[in-house]
Formats: C-alpha cells, sequence, structure tokens
C-alpha cells in the first residue's frame, strides 16, 4: 500500500483540509498520515542510509510527501523536506517553491522578470517617504508585511492620512520594517479570483467577495464565493503563475483590473473548504489523483 505523509503544523492539525485528504487517500487505497515538521530529526551524514527520526525513532520513509506548511514554512521545516528530497521521495510543494512564494516581494520580481501583470509594488524599510508613495503609488493603497496568508498582515488605506497614521503606529510599537507597498487594483473591491493549478492544468476557479466592509476577498474573514468560469486569460495567468513560482500545486489569485487581471499571490498550500462548500468540489479527490500519478 502506497504511502503518503501529509506535513501540517499543529496550531490546525485536525483541518477540515487534511481530514478530506486522509479519508480520500484510503478511499483510493493509500495509506496518509498526517506529521508535524518539529518532531523531526534529520542526520546528515556521507553514509547511504536514509536516516531521519520522528519523535525520536526511525521511521519508515513514505512514497511521496505532501507538504501543507504554507506561508508559516520555516527554515528547520525546510531542512525536513529537503532531506527527504535529497531520498528521492517526491515533496508537493518541495522547499524552493515554497520558499520562493513565502517572500512576496520575490514572487512579484519573478512574475514581472516574465511580463506577467501584477499591481504596482514598492519595498520600504524603516523610513517611509510618503511622498515617493503618493507619486509612484497613489491612494488608496495596500500595505503588506513581506509574507503572511489569509489577509491578516494587509492593510488597506485610503489615503494619505491613513497611511501616515499606520506609519506612526507602527513606528511607535517598534515595527519600523521591511514593508511591501503596493497598488489598489479597484476595478471590483473587495472581490477576486481564487484559482487552483494542479500538475501545470489549471482545474477550478472561484470568484470570491469579501465581508461587507472588507476589501480583503479571503473567505476565511467572512467572505463568500462562487464558481466562475476559466477564461483563456484567467488559465494562461495561472498556469504561468504556478510555473514561474515552480509550484506544482497552487492556489493563484487574481485581481479583476479594468482591462482583465493582475495576479495578487499564489498560495503553496491553498485551503480548500471554501471550494468545496460553495462551487461544489472535491478537491482533495484532484490532489490525490494528482498524487496518484506521481507515484503509481
Amino acid at each position: 500500500m502506497k504511502q503518503v505523509w501529509i506535513l501540517h503544523y499543529s496550531t490546525n492539525i485536525d483541518a477540515y483540509e487534511n481530514q478530506r485528504l486522509l479519508d480520500c487517500l484510503k478511499k483510493n487505497g493509500m495509506q496518509g498520515c498526517v506529521l508535524e515538521p518539529k518532531y523531526f530529526d534529520i542526520i546528515v551524514s556521507r553514509s547511504s542510509a536514509k536516516s531521519i527520526r520522528y519523535k525520536g525513532e526511525k521511521i519508515e520513509l513514505p512514497d511521496l510527501v505532501l507538504s501543507r506548511t504554507g506561508a508559516g514554512t520555516n527554515y528547520f521545516t525546510r531542512s525536513v523536506m529537503r532531506q527527504i528530497e535529497k531520498f528521492g521521495i517526491p515533496v508537493y510543494n518541495d522547499a524552493d517553491s515554497i520558499s520562493r512564494v513565502s517572500d512576496k516581494l520575490l514572487t512579484s520580481q519573478l512574475l514581472v522578470k516574465e511580463n506577467l501583470p501584477i499591481p504596482k509594488t514598492i519595498l520600504v524599510n524603516g523610513d517611509v517617504d510618503i511622498e515617493l508613495i503618493e507619486k509612484e503609488i497613489g491612494f488608496p493603497c495596500v500595505v503588506k508585511a513581506t509574507s503572511g496568508s489569509k489577509g491578516k498582515t494587509v492593510h488597506l488605506c485610503h489615503n494619505k492620512k491613513d497611511f501616515a497614521g499606520l506609519m506612526s503606529l507602527l513606528a511607535s510599537i517598534s515595527l519600523k520594517k521591511t514593508m511591501i507597498i503596493q497598488e489598489f487594483v479597484d476595478a471590483q473591491p473587495g472581490t477576486d479570483l481564487r484559482v487552483w493549478v494542479i500538475g501545470g492544468k489549471t482545474v477550478v476557479a472561484m470568484k470570491r467577495t469579501g465581508a461587507e466592509g472588507d476589501f480583503r476577498a479571503n473567505i476565511s474573514q467572512g467572505g463568500t464565493a462562487e464558481l466562475f468560469e476559466i477564461t483563456d486569460e484567467v488559465d494562461y495567468l495561472a498556469r504561468e503563475t504556478a510555473r514561474v513560482l515552480g509550484l506544482q500545486i497552487a492556489g493563484v489569485d487574481l485581481l479583476f483590473d479594468k482591462d482583465g487581471y493582475k495576479i495578487c499571490e499564489a498560495n503553496s498550500s491553498p485551503g480548500f473548504e471554501g471550494m468545496d462548500q460553495y462551487c461544489g468540489q472535491d478537491m482533495a479527490q484532484r490532489i490525490v489523483d494528482f498524487i496518484k500519478l506521481k507515484i503509481q
């Protein structure tokens, strides 16, 4: 029986996605288990032995690893993933692609290099030149941390006064830090597309609408969603984003622009409870179908 590990953090180890994946793996004749990266010990040596321990014990390596550690993936977790990869075991998504996606500025740089449309972006460090922001980005503008997910580190500044107030607040609590400032793409405020790409193929798109008064379209923050037809442009932008970032499984977020779309960001471990609930999908089965192709 094929063995699949799901890497996930203990903060939400019983998440809907984990349970659905475990059920689906079992239904498809595979054995799955959820493991927490913090319990691994890795041994690096010249020996050809596959040395890895979990909770102090040697553990039999799986046929494939599905990483669902997302934007919170730290150095230790990436090291565990690389050790597993070293033994020739496929890891999706792998450590390098997760590293790229976790860095929002690097993501933007890589996409622009391929001439893909993104919101205009400025990286600031410490003191911020508000006049520069007004000239290059304008208001409203979006302020983001360089990493994070589910919209928790994203703030909308409606005008120059809002922006100055936010910067003053951050400075007063010693949070003068590296941040990303982006233009606000306002063709359809509070609405975006979450597009899934699996194995290089665009499989489904969902239009998300944020809670009333919230410019973020995250379902986890109280939004709703509906199935959206995949157009040629949506298909191209989603597939290219996943390719450029090296993601085998990706949730690509597109913003509605006046003349099409702009790429907001990509997620290496997208949630799918909303996709299942609002769009009648079975995303766990789609992921397991991909896994079956990789380890058959």
